[in-house]
């Protein structure tokens, strides 16, 4: 898992002969990650107003949070990309959103690590930076590999995907 933050290229190589439960392991590793980031920061930003009761829930809702968004998202990912180029299925639009995920999720947890540190706030910021461009790099690179498409190709799906369920949730917030 931590390959995808030195040597990407190779392990979104690799992702294409391996199976769902290694991409499974990847998303429930990452989640974890992310949980433990976010705990981080409200617990250095927010410690006056959280409890143990809250600290259990929020935990609980953020991990299982994580885990059912990406795979619900990852199916709508699937459509575009597939109906863009006719190949790939939903493993593929599974493993694209995991692998991009794991770079911001590992970087989340040592931001908000850091930032108990003196200057803490300036080494979460690069790293979250750091983090955040690795993943972004590496969704569009899985999704070449993965659906074997051109970048603008990912970057239409992408958008396509971003957009619509953007304008969605903002829809179903406004009107209820």
């Amino acid at each position: 898992m931590f390959r995808l933050l030195y040597d990407p290229v190779s392990e979104i190589k690799k992702a294409k002969r391996q199976s769902y439960v290694h991409i499974f392991l990847y998303l429930i590793a990452a989640a974890l990650f992310e949980t433990a980031g976010l705990l981080f920061f409200g617990w250095r930003f927010f410690s006056t107003l959280l409890n143990s009761s809250l600290i259990a829930y929020g935990i609980v809702v953020a991990l299982f949070t994580l885990l059912i968004v990406h795979v619900v998202v990852a199916f709508f990912f699937t459509v575009a990309m597939h109906v863009l180029d006719g190949k790939g299925g939903y493993y593929e639009g599974l493993a694209t959103l995991v692998l991009a995920m794991v770079a911001p999720a590992i970087a989340t947890f040592f931001a908000g690590a850091a930032i108990f540190l003196p200057y803490g706030s300036g080494i979460a910021a690069i790293l979250l930076s750091y983090g955040y461009i690795l993943g972004t790099a590496a969704l569009f690179r899985s999704g070449k590999e993965l659906f074997e498409l051109d970048y603008a190709g990912v970057l239409i799906g992408f958008l396509i995907t971003a957009l619509t369920l953007g304008l969605a949730s903002f829809f179903f917030n406004f009107l209820r």
